[in-house]
């Protein structure tokens, strides 16, 4: 996985309601591959070492990695259509580094020689259709993998430049689980036959800089647009630690404000030439990192550079240091070298371990020896994993230079095995089977610096259905089984897995048979939305007529949410049988409350500007719409006229905030706009310069990598902004509306808990302030248990603040955090009436919040519920005293679960209850 989805999932984990469990599961992005043992000298053809390892799903886990070693294995298999004939002429591509790709004889089939043991992911497309991703386990005796055509989704991508005019003969590249690239025609490109998935979009064209975007891609058509700006070239030099130039160092780029810049090691690097120096041609107003990699040298990072898109830069220095080799051999219980093991060194789990420095991998020899050179000089933690077996952790301390010795025992054998059958008991053949973290348990506390080091171990079911998870250390975990159809339809993650101990050998996963539903969205009149999107769970996919229908669903009682830009949110309860496609009917949709008026700036109207309106907007450090995917589904943007005018509809009641910006004049402070607030629809949103705002993060007295800064207006806090911290614990947010701001260091994930160490700071138009955040953990942990009186509490949403506050509800919650400024918070999700764990809790005062939900709310239907009945769900809070002992102290906090507020029924034409057709 690259840095961009790294920045892209891991954001997720910081907003509103989200479970960063649902989150992580929502569509593992397939592997490519593991790196070599001895590495080669990269060429300018290189494929370089970014890429994903062979199990790891999306979420941020990237492991560095080289070209592939040559092995002994043959990967085979066959392609087949939906009446199980062998399809010929098909593109098979392999996750190897770099990728591999065949196509499929008269037969069908297809094979790939001189690999390795370990997963691999395939996907295919052709005419036919697509399939896949899979991932498969290669052995000596594994079987051949059989891939399911489906339909293909389509991509069209829009290229213009500032002014919107089509760019004609720009380069675009689709990049993900499978890469593709064409050329616009009239500022048009598409890209007939994707698998769907997370992709990065990216296009250039001479002279201009390069443009990049996250996709979600869903079955039928996804769209994108694409704006190229004027850039300014940009060079610098690679030296060493003793101040000499180095030649063939790659570097590459890496947006800080605005992350979705974020360059590719493998595409978008250039190298390092005699002299050290290097230079990018082209490169658009930001500030920006440059990330050097080497073979004999540890990986140096530039300082934060900002530029301004129009002067030439030069001078960056990048600055590598001497790394360290780690050697050692890979042994199984009974003393023997294991020959093509995995092994994988990280640095030591920090507070940012997911985002940090990633893994380095390699392979061992005939001889089970493996070395890994250019390491950092800093504590590492190592593992090996084979087939059969992985290794404990072990530490490696390489501060002062070259480890050598470093003895892996494959001695870590606990598995989880089972089979997979459906309803009659058959088996069934070829399902993906993954196992995750159980954060069911209530006394789990997952370390993900392990999963991260690991990977998440991944099966195919054989003929009879049976599958075996094999490396798993004790403990709990979540497994997962899926079919192929639901695979290629982007459907991964939907079921919540079957919870199972390491050791258990009769695990029996049963698949119900698949099922789709359908419907019509119309409006009262009986005309249909431009566009909309459908949901379920996090399946979701985007339509452009009035009828749609989803398939490849898991069967069960789930909530069906119609979303677009026109009309108010629609949620239609739906029971999915399997088999059978659901009909829901007409769904109608209204207009609903709508936002109006006028941008300006002096006075003058701007046109070409953006607004932004929505319960919570999500940003970046340098835009107000960060692609958050579900965290920001609920915004609507739209862009003003030549007169400077913008219209916006479909908003629920509730309070809901609204900005405006345009990225060459600036942005409007974020408005508070509530339900009864009179002249809604003559709004005027004044642009003012942006202000910068930086500083330094340090966690123990050291800069801290990898932490996510965010900032929210302290009077208006629906507008949240985010950056990460850099190998010298820098950030900086480029584009910021002037105003009162609570800046935050931010730690943790939801489901094992988040904390915020927060400063205020006044941000000024055309200014940068500078404002330093330290982590400051206490040593107190907090337990804190919800008390209903009467009725068993499901999800809640549990915060504690330093600070007194008496909020009722959970909007006033987030008022009443926000205007507190300076001070520590934490914040966790708690299911089943699990109390609530804050840990590293300083002394002092605080209040502690729980939020329940009602308790037919559950599992993914939360995010969906709280963002139309967020304003109306109550807060109830109580203030405390942390005091310096004893090590663990306790409190309750009474609380009513709420009664569900039920759906209104759609007005005009019926909501169906539908029928089942099979």
């Amino acid at each position: 996985m690259s840095r961009r989805q790294q920045v892209l999932v891991a954001l997720g984990l910081l907003t509103g309601l989200a479970v960063a469990w649902w989150w992580w599961r929502r569509d593992p992005a397939p592997p490519t591959t593991p790196a070599v043992a001895t590495r080669p000298k990269p060429t300018a053809e290189a494929p370089g070492r970014s890429g994903s390892a062979g199990d790891v799903p999306s979420v941020p886990l990237r492991v560095m990695i080289d070209a592939d070693p040559r092995g002994e294995l043959r990967l085979e298999g066959m392609v087949i259509d939906a009446d199980d004939k062998p399809v010929a002429g098909v593109t098979v591509v392999l996750g190897a580094n770099p990728p591999r790709s065949v196509t499929t004889g008269e037969d069908g089939g297809f094979e790939f020689d001189a690999l390795v043991g370990r997963p691999y992911t395939l996907v295919a497309r052709g005419d036919a259709g697509i399939a896949g991703p899979v991932t498969a386990k290669l052995t000596a005796t594994s079987e051949p993998v059989v891939l399911h055509l489906r339909p293909a989704s389509k991509v069209r991508v829009a290229v213009v430049d500032a002014k919107g005019t089509a760019v004609d003969g720009a380069t675009v590249e689709l990049r993900g689980i499978d890469d593709q690239r064409a050329t616009t025609t009239a500022g048009q490109a598409t890209f007939a036959t994707v698998v769907p998935g997370s992709y990065q979009v990216a296009a250039w064209a001479r002279g201009r800089a390069r443009a990049l975007q996250w996709l979600q891609v869903g079955v039928g058509v996804s769209e994108a647009t694409l704006t190229l700006v004027d850039g300014a070239r940009v060079s610098g030099t690679v030296l060493d630690d003793k101040g000499a130039p180095v030649a063939g160092a790659r570097v590459v780029y890496s947006g800080a404000s605005d992350w979705s810049a974020q360059g590719d090691e493998r595409r978008d690097a250039v190298m390092s030439q005699a002299d050290g120096s290097f230079a990018f041609e082209a490169l658009p107003a930001g500030s920006f990192r440059f990330v050097a990699n080497h073979d004999q040298l540890a990986q140096g990072t530039s300082t934060l550079i900002t530029l301004d898109g129009t002067n030439e830069r030069t001078g960056v220095t990048i600055t590598l240091t001497a790394g360290a080799a780690i050697r050692g051999r890979v042994l199984d219980a009974n003393q023997q070298p294991v020959a093509s093991a995995r092994v994988r060194i990280g640095v030591a789990s920090t507070a940012a371990a997911m985002l940090a420095a990633p893994p380095r991998q390699a392979f061992t020899d005939a001889s089970g020896v493996f070395e890994i050179a250019a390491m950092p000089r800093r504590e590492l933690v190592a593992v090996a994993i084979h087939e059969t077996a992985a290794s404990p952790s072990v530490k490696v301390d390489a501060t002062r230079g070259d480890v050598a010795g470093v003895t892996l025992m494959l001695d870590v054998t606990g598995t989880i095995a089972g089979v997979v059958v459906d309803p009659t008991g058959q088996p069934i053949e070829g399902v993906q089977v993954s196992a995750g973290p159980n954060f069911r348990d209530p006394g789990a506390n997952p370390d993900m610096s392990q999963w991260r080091l690991r990977g998440f171990p991944q099966e195919l079911t054989d003929a009879a259905g049976r599958f075996t998870l094999t490396g798993l250390a004790p403990g709990s975990y979540l497994v997962n089984a899926m079919r192929p159809q639901a695979a290629s339809r982007g459907r991964r993650g939907f079921g919540e897995g079957v919870a199972a101990q390491t050791g258990r050998t009769d695990l029996k996963l049963v698949l119900q048979p698949e099922g789709a539903v359908r419907g019509k969205v119309v409006f009262a009149d009986g005309t249909a939305p431009a566009a909309y999107t459908v949901s379920i769970g996090m399946t979701s996919q985007s339509f452009a007529r009035d009828a749609f229908e989803l398939d490849a669903l898991a069967p069960g009682r789930a909530e069906l949410a119609v979303r677009g830009p026109s009309f108010q949110p629609r949620v239609v309860e739906v029971v999915i049988e399997g088999g059978k496609t659901v009909d829901v009917g007409t769904i109608t949709v209204e207009q609903g409350r709508g936002l109006a008026g006028i941008v300006t700036v002096d006075g003058r109207p701007v046109p070409n500007a953006k607004v932004y309106a929505g319960k919570m907007i999500f940003g970046s450090g340098s835009s107000s719409s960060a692609q958050f995917g579900p965290m920001g589904r609920g915004t609507k943007e739209a862009t003003t006229a030549a007169d400077g005018t913008f219209a916006l509809s479909g908003f629920l009641g509730g309070d809901l905030t609204i900005v405006a910006e345009e990225p060459t004049i600036g942005r409007s402070r974020s408005l508070r706009v509530p339900s009864q607030m009179p002249g809604q629809t003559e709004l005027t949103l004044e642009l003012q310069p942006f202000g910068a705002l930086a500083g330094i993060l340090r966690q123990s007295g050291k800069p801290a990598e990898g932490v996510f800064v965010t900032a929210q207006s302290t009077t208006t806090p629906g507008a949240l902004y985010n950056v990460a911290s850099g190998p010298d614990g820098s950030y900086r947010f480029d584009r910021l509306a002037p105003d009162s701001y609570k800046v935050s260091a931010t730690l943790g994930m939801p489901m094992t808990g988040m904390k915020f160490y927060s400063k205020q700071v006044e941000v000024v138009s055309g200014k940068e302030t500078v404002v330093d955040l330290t982590v400051e953990p206490g040593t107190v942990t907090l337990v804190i248990t919800a008390m209903p009186g009467a009725g068993q509490l499901g999800v809640a949403n549990v915060w504690l603040t330093s600070g007194e506050i008496a909020p009722a509800t959970a909007a006033e919650l987030a008022l009443r955090m926000a205007a507190l400024g300076p001070g520590a918070s934490q914040w966790v999700i708690i299911r089943n009436g699990e109390p609530a764990r804050f840990a590293e809790v300083a002394t002092g005062r605080y209040t502690a919040c729980v939020v329940p939900f009602p308790s037919e709310v559950k599992g993914m239907a939360a995010m969906g519920y709280a963002e139309r009945h967020g304003d109306e769900l109550h807060a109830f809070c109580k203030q405390l005293t942390v005091s310096a002992a004893p090590a663990t102290q306790s409190a309750e906090v009474p609380v009513e679960i709420p009664a569900k507020i039920e759906e209104p029924p759609p007005p005009g034409a019926g909501s169906g209850s539908g029928s089942a057709t099979p």
